[in-house]
């Protein structure tokens, strides 16, 4: 894992570097335990993102097959949200890896709040496109369900 962080925009050699920009971005309260990279049933890891981050959403949609999936819990909220589409802020691009990063409550008692990171297939930029809070006990499946 190698990160630039010398520009204006941090960005990462491969996919994997997703995990120190939301470690980085969460708050003191929210930290960031665990990580999770996405990846498609055919195998992909290039998708297009679109999320709400007022309503708590993502979806990714994979660049290669064309499968949907409803990242974490966003299934719940999708139909109240107004997704925005994802571009990079370098190059346009819109095709994506994408992670989520988890801030996990003391003993592994569920997920606080999460993050869902990306990383520019095209350049490499590094961002956090949404995020939203968790706070249930319930909650460490969606661990599962990047």
């Amino acid at each position: 894992m190698t990160i630039d962080t010398s520009g204006k925009w941090w960005v990462g050699s491969e996919p994997t570097d997703i995990a120190e920009y939301p470690e980085a971005y969460g708050s003191d309260n929210a930290e960031v335990h665990d990580f999770r990279l996405a990846r498609c049933k055919c195998g992909s890891i290039s998708f297009l993102l679109d999320a709400d981050d007022d309503e708590g959403v993502a979806r990714r949609t994979c660049t290669a097959c064309g499968s949907e999936h409803l990242i974490c819990d966003s299934e719940e909220f999708w139909d109240e949200a107004q997704p925005e589409r994802w571009a990079c802020t370098e190059c346009g691009s819109e095709a994506a890896n994408i992670g989520v990063g988890f801030s996990i409550y003391p003993g592994r008692g569920g997920v606080r709040w999460l993050y869902v990171g990306e990383r520019c297939a095209a350049c490499g930029v590094l961002g956090c496109f949404a995020g939203w809070k968790v706070g249930t006990g319930d909650s460490m499946d969606l661990l599962d369900k990047v």
